[in-house]
C-alpha cells in the first residue's frame, strides 16, 4: 500500500531534489504584489459537548502543500467556545475547521461566528459578516456543481485522445458552472474565484496526467507538448487567491518540470535546481516552486540543515508574507524539534495524556505498540512499518538487513510491523528475502490486542503512507520519523549513530 500509486518516482524525486538543493542559483528576483491584508477573526461555540467529552479542542488548518501542512489549535474553553485570530495577506483564503468544516472561505476583515453541534456535525451554521460569501461558495462546492477531479479514466495512446477527454470533462464544468450562475446569481468576486479554482483544476489534470504518461512510457504521447501552458497556468499563482487548488496545481507543475528536462532524466550531476525551474522564469510560479523543494527536506527529513543553507535563495524568491511565514512556522517547528524532540514524542505516542499509562485508559489500541517500547527499553530502537502491497517496501528489506548489521543487537532493536491479514503472504514474503535473522522482530498488526482497531493506533502514529519509520533513543523519545528515514538512506544510519553517541556522552 502507497499514499498514491506514484510513490515511489515521488520519493526518488524528492531525494534527488535535496542533493540539487546544493547546486541552486539565485540571480533573480520575483516581485509579488500582494493587493490586500487585514485581519480574520473566527470564533464559535460547541452545542451539546457532552456526546464527545474528551474532544478538548478545534483545529484550523490552512492551505499549503500536503508536506507540512500548517495548523491552528484553540482549546474549547469551560463555555464551550473557541477563538482564532490571524492576519490574512490576499484577498481570499481557504481554511478547514477539521474535521467539521472543510471548505470555509476568509477575507481581510471577515469576523466568522461559527456554531458546530455535535448532535448535528453534517450542519455547522456560519454566521457573521463572512456568512453571505460562505453560503454562496457552499452551494457551489457542496451543492452538486463542483467536480475537483477529471475522471480520465478511459485509456489514450496519443496526444489527441487525452486532450478529447480533457476537453469534455472541462466542457462539463462549465456547464455546471452555467447552471449554477444562473440558479444562484452570486456576485463578481464569487463568480472570479471560482472561474480561478476550475481553471487551477484542469492545469492540474493536464500536468499531472502528462507525467503519469512519462513515467509509465506511453507510447505515442509527447508529454513535452504541454510545456507551452505552463505561463497560462502559472498565472493562477499570484496570491491574490489562496486555496487547496493552487498548491495541487504547483505540485504538478514541479513534477512535470523534473520530467521535461532531459539532463535531469540523464541524471547529469551538474543540473541545477534553476535550470529545472528556468522555464518558469519570472513567473509566479517560482516561489511556489521553490518552497516545495525546501519543505521536501524540512518535511522529509525533520532537518533544517537544507534549508539553513538555502536561505538566501528563500528570501530571494519568496516574497508573499502568506508563504513566507508558513514556511518559517515549518522551519522553527523542526528546529524545536531537532533541539527538543519529546514534546512531539510524546504527543505522538501519548496523544493529550502525559504517559502511556493514562493513554491506555482512552487510548487503549496502543497497548501493543507500548508493549513493544517496553520489551526494548533501555535500547534504541529502529520501527519498520510496511505491507506487502508496497513496492518501496520490498525494496527496502536488503537495506534493512544491512543496516542490522550495522548496530550491535544489545544497543539498537529492529522492529519490523505488518498491516496484512493474510498470515501466509507475509511469511512467503519474509521467507523470500530472508528476513528472520537474529536482530529483527517481526510483528503483524493482527496479532495485537485490540487488532479491529489498528487503523487508530495508525492514525495516533501518523502512518499514513507505507514505508513509515520511527528512531526511538534509548530514553523512548522518538527523535525521528517519516517516509524518509529508510534503511537505504544513509541520513537513517548517521541519525541512528549520532543518538548513541549522545547516550554515551
Amino acid at each position: 500500500m502507497m499514499k498514491k500509486k506514484s510513490l515511489l518516482m515521488v520519493t526518488l524525486t524528492i531525494i534527488q531534489t535535496i542533493l540539487l538543493l546544493y547546486g541552486c542559483k539565485h540571480e533573480n528576483t520575483i516581485t509579488e504584489e500582494v493587493s490586500m491584508q487585514g485581519e480574520v477573526f473566527i470564533s464559535g461555540h460547541i452545542k451539546n459537548r457532552d456526546l464527545y467529552p474528551h474532544i478538548n479542542d478545534i483545529v484550523l488548518e490552512l492551505p499549503f502543500f500536503e508536506e507540512g501542512q500548517i495548523s491552528y489549535t484553540s482549546l474549547i474553553n469551560s463555555d464551550n467556545n473557541f477563538y482564532f485570530q490571524f492576519q490574512l495577506h490576499s484577498q481570499m483564503c481557504e481554511v478547514a475547521i477539521n474535521p467539521y468544516i472543510e471548505h470555509l472561505y476568509v477575507q481581510p476583515g471577515d469576523s466568522i461566528y461559527l456554531e458546530i453541534d455535535f448532535k448535528d456535525l453534517l450542519n455547522p451554521v456560519i454566521n457573521g459578516n463572512g456568512a453571505e460569501f460562505n453560503q454562496l461558495f457552499t452551494l457551489f462546492i457542496d451543492g452538486g456543481y463542483y467536480m475537483q477531479d477529471y475522471r480520465i479514466w478511459k485509456e489514450f495512446k496519443t496526444n489527441k485522445e487525452f486532450e478529447q477527454l480533457m476537453e469534455q470533462e472541462y466542457q462539463e464544468r462549465l456547464h455546471r458552472y452555467d447552471e449554477y450562475v444562473t440558479k444562484y446569481q452570486p456576485n463578481e468576486k464569487v463568480k472570479e474565484y471560482i472561474s480561478q479554482l476550475i481553471k487551477a483544476d484542469y492545469y492540474t489534470a493536464l500536468f499531472k496526467n502528462a507525467v503519469y504518461c512519462r513515467n509509465y512510457k506511453i507510447e505515442g504521447f509527447d508529454f513535452n507538448c504541454y510545456a507551452d501552458r505552463l505561463g497560462d497556468a502559472s498565472l493562477l499563482l499570484d496570491n491574490r487567491v489562496i486555496t487547496n487548488a493552487h498548491f495541487r496545481l504547483s505540485k504538478e507543475l514541479y513534477s512535470y518540470l523534473f520530467c521535461i528536462n532531459k539532463r535531469f532524466q540523464d541524471h547529469d550531476q551538474t543540473v541545477t535546481m534553476d535550470d529545472i525551474f528556468g522555464p518558469m522564469k519570472d513567473t509566479h510560479a517560482m516561489p511556489y516552486l521553490y518552497i516545495q523543494s525546501l519543505v521536501l527536506s524540512l518535511y522529509e527529513l525533520n532537518d533544517t540543515t537544507y534549508f539553513n543553507q538555502h536561505k538566501e535563495i528563500f528570501n530571494q524568491y519568496v516574497k508573499s508574507p502568506y508563504l513566507r511565514n508558513t514556511v518559517l512556522q515549518l522551519q522553527q517547528s523542526k528546529k524545536n524539534y531537532q533541539e527538543n524532540p519529546k514534546p512531539v514524542s510524546d504527543y505522538i505516542l501519548y496523544g493529550n495524556n502525559q504517559d502511556g499509562v493514562k493513554a491506555l485508559k482512552s487510548m487503549p489500541y496502543m497497548e501493543c505498540f507500548y508493549n513493544l517500547l517496553n520489551s526494548h527499553r533501555g535500547k534504541m530502537i529502529y520501527i519498520d512499518f510496511w505491507n506487502p502491497g508496497c513496492p518501496p517496501c520490498m525494496d527496502e528489506m536488503k537495506p534493512l538487513k544491512e543496516l542490522r548489521q550495522k548496530f550491535p543487537i544489545e544497543d539498537v532493536a529492529f522492529i519490523s510491523i505488518c498491516d496484512n491479514k493474510n498470515k501466509e503472504l507475509v511469511k512467503k514474503i519474509l521467507d523470500a528475502y530472508e528476513m528472520y535473522i537474529p536482530g529483527i522482530e517481526h510483528v503483524l498488526t493482527i496479532d495485537c490486542p485490540n487488532n479491529n482497531e489498528h487503523h487508530k493506533l495508525y492514525n495516533q502514529l501518523n502512518v499514513n503512507s507505507f514505508p513509515y519509520y520511527f528512531i526511538i533513543n534509548r530514553e523512548g523519545v522518538i527523535v525521528n520519523y517519516g517516509t524518509m528515514m529508510r534503511p537505504s538512506n544513509h541520513i537513517t544510519e548517521e541519525c541512528i549513530k549520532q543518538w548513541l553517541e549522545n547516550k554515551s556522552e
